[in-house]
């Protein structure tokens, strides 16, 4: 018995409709991108709370000063690699007046003092949120660092958290604009002609 050729083309064209319906179904829709601000970096620390940082640079290495209260250990970090913090050095207080402070950094070198023109009192730790309002309506924590004792910036936007668990490294992403990465995927495709940057 022979199938017509008519029936058998019908047939082919029905299984491959149901099967493009079912891809369909199973594949998840894109999420739209999300700005954020996330973790990059951990240092656990044993020196007790940190009460202050001094960022600085040499040649094309990052380094972070985490100072732990006036005549006592400072904590020298390299952060050049942020996911892969290097704790460097601890230096304990030279003096043995337990009155050192940092005043100052420049690259490897830290301009001391020994004068404390009046004891500073320490601020109350703090609780800090990185907040998620991609949904304005319902903004959600994404998450909360609780006992902040230092918090500081550098030159290329990362921000330093110290509390009890250690030091925290975090850097701001900004999501692609779909928008902006299409116009440059044309413009790369067929020309500045037809399709200019900017547009």
């Amino acid at each position: 018995m022979r199938i017509p050729l008519f029936v058998l083309f019908a047939g082919v064209i029905t299984l491959a409709s149901f099967a493009s319906a079912k891809d369909k179904k199973t594949k998840a829709a894109p999420e739209d991108p999300k700005d954020a601000i996330e973790v990059v970096g951990h240092i656990p620390l044993t020196d007790g709370p940190v009460t202050r940082f001094l960022t600085t640079q040499h040649y094309s290495s990052y380094y972070l000063y985490a100072e732990h209260g006036a005549g006592k250990n400072v904590t020298l970090i390299d952060v050049t690699k942020t996911n892969q913090p290097l704790v460097l050095a601890n230096v304990p207080n030279a003096s043995g007046s337990g009155s050192e402070s940092l005043s100052m950094v420049a690259g490897t070198a830290a301009l001391v003092t020994s004068e404390v023109a009046a004891p500073v009192a320490a601020s109350a730790p703090q609780t800090l949120r990185i907040m998620d309002f991609s949904v304005p309506q319902s903004p959600k924590v994404a998450r909360e660092f609780t006992g902040v004792t230092a918090t500081s910036t550098d030159d290329r936007g990362l921000v330093f958290v110290a509390n009890a668990d250690g030091i925290w490294i975090l850097r701001r992403h900004l999501a692609d604009d779909p928008g902006v990465d299409k116009a440059y995927a044309n413009y790369v495709l067929y020309g500045s002609s037809m399709y200019p940057l900017n547009h």
